[in-house]
C-alpha cells in the first residue's frame, strides 16, 4: 500500500525530500557548533554598552579587510589557522574560561566550526554570531576594514 502511494506521489515525495535536506543544511551548522547563536543586534547591544567579550573573526586576511569589512575590535583567527594554535590557546585562555566569546564569519558555516574548537580549548562561553557578516551587514550594523 505505501509502495503503491510513493509511486503515485513521486513528486510530493521529491518535494518533501528537498524540503528536509534545506533544513537539514540550515541546521547542520548549529548542530555542528554545539552552541548558542547570537543576532546580530544582540551582539551590537554588548558591544555598546561595553560589556567584556571577545569577538573573533574566523574568516581569512583578505575577507577581514576587504569589502565586508569586520566588525569594529574582532580578532582576526583564520579559521586553518585555529587547529594548530589550540594548544596556546588553551594555555591563554586559562584566566578567560567564562568571557564571553562571539564567533564570527561569512555566513556562520565556518564560525560553527571554529566555535567547537574553541568549546574544546576550554572556552565555555561561545555562541556564534547568526548569518555572520551577511546578515550583520545586512542590518546595517557598523564595520571597519582597518586592521
Amino acid at each position: 500500500m505505501a509502495e503503491e502511494w510513493l509511486k503515485s506521489n513521486d513528486l510530493a515525495v521529491a518535494v518533501f525530500a528537498g524540503a528536509f535536506l534545506f533544513l537539514l543544511m540550515k541546521m547542520l551548522p548549529r548542530l555542528i557548533a554545539g552552541v548558542p547563536f547570537a543576532k546580530p543586534r544582540d551582539l551590537k547591544a554588548r558591544l555598546d554598552s561595553k560589556d567584556d567579550l571577545l569577538v573573533v573573526d574566523v574568516r581569512n586576511p583578505d575577507e577581514f579587510t576587504g569589502d565586508m569589512g569586520h566588525i569594529p575590535g574582532s580578532l582576526n583567527l583564520p579559521l586553518p589557522n585555529l587547529a594548530g594554535k589550540l594548544d596556546d590557546l588553551r594555555a591563554s585562555v586559562a584566566g578567560f574560561a567564562d568571557t564571553p566569546v562571539y564567533v564570527v564569519c561569512r555566513t556562520a558555516n565556518r564560525a560553527a566550526s571554529a566555535a567547537k574548537q574553541l568549546k574544546k580549548a576550554g572556552l565555555t562561553d561561545i555562541r556564534v554570531l547568526d548569518g555572520g557578516m551577511v546578515r550583520w551587514k545586512r542590518e546595517g550594523l557598523p564595520t571597519t576594514r582597518a586592521r
